[in-house]
């Protein structure tokens, strides 16, 4: 058998990959290299990939895509310097071991192509600067005889491209403004969720905001293009869709999950019971809940759901404010630690319209802190449900000292780091409260945002679609007053 890589190369490799790893994350941390030109920054990023694809690969546990914890800051480390260096691209390719089918492995592949590919524009790199592209069990690194060597195939493989341009240039020149706002911005301003592919028509609910992250309110199908393409046989191919459009309004009924962190962190004491008294943080979050209620109208179901370590159900989808306000005055005392990935997924996992597609489901998470204690559940379950039941959510980050508790720099971004995650990957937008006072404007924002999204439908021209399983690409422009908006779908062709 022949193989891409032989694994005495990834063994003798695996010093010396760690070694220039540690010289990069030093030169990056005493900030040597300001001054430097980008044929140095260029080499950086060689090696970088060098490494990455010899004895750091990043790797993926059986079956999943969730990115590991360890390999957080090598990734961020390859974004810090494809921020540097605005002309390179980045192609990432997904591979499995030889477990399973190969209809499943491609889209696994794929899937772990995309989750690094998340994780980078989730980290400010532009997406049209990142190709991704899934061979699944395709040319193992060794035979796949054993766990281990299976372990070693369930990889991801980095290739730059673009480097030789603008040699010479100031690592540190400053990219316009505009750039830069697009750059660390990224699905801040438009994101999908597609609830519905097949072979020759796709269905997306789309939000959209413009550059003041006010949602936008009108759209027509004039204001949209789109692209599926695919390699054929080494060269690009492609095919327009015809879009349709359908606002969300009065006569779409809504389902909305409300997930509300009681965790000992919202009262600021490490010293609490059930008597300790509400936080300004508290009473901010119940106050804004309370108003987004107010203004829902008969045709809008929710449902709250409170978290500390344990999860607590209030109540069950109704459309009854009355309902809705007493299940927000009850269970209001500390609950312990933080099961955020936890609540996400009792909300998701409610199956009272899981068959009813006129519905749009929606889910609103809050936490102030870090996921601290679910069991069993991680963020691919999370990704994976939300496939499943066509379910967006959007997320809300309140990151301060309250009290007793001071969020160390870990806590702090890994909190980030999910909720843009989780927002990223179900078609939401992520919200940033610097204080509590902040929370109800976010939560009338996202109530706005939830009223002026829209059903997207893509009808493909069925007669020049390429063979099923090939991978493709979908790709949709939206014109939001005079500026494009770009998303992306990857998947296999059924």
């Amino acid at each position: 058998m022949k193989y891409k890589n032989s694994k005495l190369f990834l063994n003798n490799s695996c010093f010396v990959s760690r070694m220039i790893l540690i010289a990069l994350f030093l030169s990056a941390f005493l900030k040597i290299s300001v001054s430097n030109p980008v044929f140095e920054t260029n080499l950086e990023l060689k090696l970088l990939a060098d490494s990455l694809n010899s004895g750091s690969n990043i790797y993926f546990e059986y079956g999943k895509y969730t990115i590991k914890k360890d390999a957080y800051d090598v990734l961020k480390l390859l974004a810090d310097k494809m921020l540097a260096n605005q002309n390179c691209k980045l192609i990432v390719t997904g591979y499995t071991d030889d477990i399973s089918s190969d209809k499943f492995n491609l889209e696994l592949s794929l899937k772990r192509a995309n989750a690094v590919k998340n994780f980078l524009v989730n980290s400010g790199i532009l997406p049209d600067r990142i190709f991704v592209e899934g061979k699944g069990k395709t040319e193992p690194v060794n035979s796949n005889s054993n766990e281990t060597e299976r372990a070693l195939n369930r990889r991801v493989y980095f290739e730059l491209t673009g480097l030789e341009k603008n040699i010479g240039k100031s690592v540190n020149n400053k990219i316009s403004g505009k750039e830069s706002a697009e750059g660390t911005l990224i699905n801040q301003f438009s994101n999908a969720n597609f609830t519905n592919i097949k072979r020759d028509e796709i269905s997306a609910e789309i939000n959209l905001r413009d550059s003041s992250g006010v949602p936008v309110e009108q759209l027509s199908a004039d204001d949209i293009t789109a692209l599926l393409k695919w390699d054929n046989e080494g060269k690009m191919d492609s095919t327009e869709g015809t879009p349709r459009l359908i606002p969300i309004n009065d006569r779409k009924k809504l389902a909305i999950t409300f997930t509300m962190d009681y965790s000992g962190s919202m009262y600021g004491t490490k010293n609490y019971n059930r008597y300790t008294p509400k936080s300004q943080n508290i009473i901010q979050m119940e106050k804004s809940v309370a108003s987004f209620i107010k203004k829902m109208n008969k045709q809008m179901y929710g449902r709250i759901i409170k978290f500390g370590s344990k999860v607590i159900p209030v109540c069950r989808f109704t459309n009854s404010k009355q309902d809705l306000k007493n299940a927000l005055d009850s269970y209001s005392y500390p609950l312990g630690g933080t099961a955020l990935y936890s609540s996400i997924m009792t909300a998701l996992s409610d199956t009272m319209f899981s068959s009813n597609p006129t519905i749009m489901k929606t889910v609103i998470a809050f936490t102030d802190g870090m996921e601290n204690s679910s069991k069993g559940v991680n963020l691919e379950n999370i990704f994976k449900k939300c496939e499943e039941t066509g379910t967006r959510i959007f997320t809300i980050g309140l990151f301060e000292v309250n009290g007793d508790y001071k969020p160390s720099l870990d806590e702090l971004s890994k909190g980030k780091a999910d909720l843009q995650l989780i927002a990223s990957n179900s078609g939401g937008f992520y919200y940033t409260a610097e204080n509590s006072s902040e929370l109800g404007n976010i939560y009338d924002n996202i109530f706005k945002q939830v009223l002026n999204s829209f059903n997207i439908s893509i009808v493909w021209n069925s007669s020049k679609l390429p063979p099923k399983g090939t991978q493709v690409t979908a790709e949709l422009k939206i014109n939001v007053k005079g500026i494009i908006r770009t998303i992306y779908k990857n998947y296999v062709i059924d």
